[in-house]
């Protein structure tokens, strides 16, 4: 028999599948009649692809606008009938025409418009009938097709239009979900959470694998940077519509912190990350308040704690140890100072601007906590710095010197502002600094410098003794006040 006998053949079966299983639809064989009418809507995609595709006997334009007709012939039958099965199958089907007939050899074009037809059919049922499994089971079908075809590319120009076709996949899923709860007006579930999720997850590992070989870590970056964008978009039409629940608006909203914060990782040098990373985290404090979005405030907070890790345990050991800072000399010494102050002070500024957009929140002391933490720690490690390279005789006690003042200025803050965490802080840190001159600077020091360090430390303390004193009073009435109440 010749292609054009098996086509034939094959359209005959398919559509003899489909006429027995409309017959026995409702009847005492109805389970048999679903799976016939599948399997009819199944033969009818593998005569037309293998027409168009392995035979040649008809253009690509005509088996496109053929199967576009079968996708609409089966949703169509399922909807009417109410029939999960047949819808299902159909997509089974349509999905699997490709793999059967070796679609990785097919024309990009053709292949891409084959499945997002067959997307666009699936929402058309979305629209009618609540089938959030039939969207789910599309989705990670188009995304599999998706990975088998294009991972066999490997030019600039064919991995553009595969990541184009794998975002237009993307953002069909996306509204699908959307469109099933418009049209149902129902509240999205852990279902539509999990699928948004995998949709989202699945979309960047494939269009990362295919764009970063070629495009490099901006390209990447760019395409993280574009997603959160979207997503951005997409929460702020939802809000200004009012056309989703809350849970779907929170979710697209750690979707675009999430897309939003990796973008650096991939367009900046790894010395300006954590920069990014506190300007974007403020950026999603600010809009959370204004917008009265809990979610977006926790993904901001906990872009902060990453910054702020990165901050303290990468970024200080490589300013001030792997780049061996005292080793530069005029000019460029003062560059790196320079560069050190903009990226490490960049943490506690935004912290501290973090700590004024929620002061009123109870664990708002915690931040201005973190805050002096990390100016104490860029205090101690630039004083080294400079001691080192300017004064190496007085190093360890230019640290002792800075941090009695720093222990006087946090006492002073306490009482200025009647907080008692502070004076704590600020005595505690006294105490340790008398204990690093007794017992560590003094054995190295010449007695030039030992008689500099103790009247320095021996005026501070003086004058932080005589400051506390002062005002233990104004201190004192205002604690026992809050213990009456």
């Amino acid at each position: 028999m010749g292609p054009l006998g098996r086509v034939a053949l094959s359209l005959a079966a398919g559509v003899t599948l489909i006429v027995l299983g409309v017959r026995l639809l409702f009847k005492r064989y109805h389970l048999l009649g679903q799976g016939l009418a599948g399997a009819g809507f199944v033969m009818l995609y593998f005569a037309f692809y293998a027409a168009s595709v392995l035979y040649h006997l008809m253009p690509l334009s005509a088996a496109f606008g053929l199967m576009a007709c079968v996708t609409a012939a089966a949703g169509t039958l399922a909807v009417l009938y109410r029939s999960l099965s047949i819808a299902l199958l159909g997509v089974v089907g349509g999905y699997a025409t490709p793999l059967m007939m070796g679609g990785s050899s097919a024309n990009p074009l053709f292949f891409y418009a084959y499945v997002l037809t067959l997307g666009v059919g699936v929402l058309g049922i979305s629209w009618v009938r609540r089938w959030p499994i039939l969207n789910g089971l599309g989705m990670l079908a188009a995304y599999g097709l998706s990975f088998l075809f294009c991972s066999q590319h490997t030019t600039a120009d064919q991995l553009f239009n595969d990541l184009l076709f794998t975002s237009g996949v993307h953002l069909l899923y996306l509204l699908s979900v959307i469109v099933l709860h418009l049209r149902a007006q129902l509240k999205t579930g852990a279902f539509e959470w999990t699928a948004l999720s995998l949709n989202a997850a699945i979309y960047w590992t494939w269009a990362f694998l295919l764009f970063k070989p070629v495009y490099g870590r901006e390209g990447a970056g760019l395409v993280a940077l574009t997603v959160a964008a979207v997503y951005v978009a997409l929460v702020y039409v939802c809000i200004r519509r009012a056309v989703l629940d809350r849970a779907a608006l929170m979710l697209f909203a750690a979707f675009a912190a999430v897309f939003l914060a990796m973008s650096p990782v991939f367009m900046l040098t790894a010395q300006w990350l954590t920069f990014a990373w506190c300007l974007q985290a403020l950026a999603m404090l600010w809009i959370a308040q204004r917008a009265g979005q809990p979610l977006l405030a926790k993904a901001a907070i906990a872009l902060f704690a990453l910054a702020s890790a990165r901050g303290m345990f990468v970024d200080l050991d490589r300013f001030y140890d792997k780049s061996c800072p005292e080793d530069l000399t005029g000019v460029a010494f003062w560059k790196a100072a320079g560069l050190r102050a903009l990226l490490c002070g960049v943490l506690p500024v935004t912290l501290t601007a973090a700590w004024r957009l929620v002061r009123t929140h109870r664990h708002a002391a915690k931040i201005l906590g973190l805050v002096l933490l990390q100016v104490w720690l860029l205090l101690t490690l630039e004083t080294s710095l400079l001691a080192r390279v300017f004064a190496p005789e007085f190093h360890d006690d230019a640290v002792t010197l800075v941090w009695t003042l720093f222990a006087f200025a946090l006492l002073f803050s306490g009482i200025r502002l009647r907080g008692r965490w502070l004076r704590w802080c600020g005595l505690a840190l006294f105490a340790l600094a008398v204990i690093k001159l007794l017992f560590s600077d003094l054995n190295e020091l010449a007695t030039l410098y030992r008689i500099i360090a103790f009247i320095s430390t021996g005026v501070l303390l003086v004058l932080g003794s005589f400051v506390y004193l002062t005002y233990k009073p104004l201190f004192e009435t205002d604690e026992h006040a809050d213990a009456d109440r």
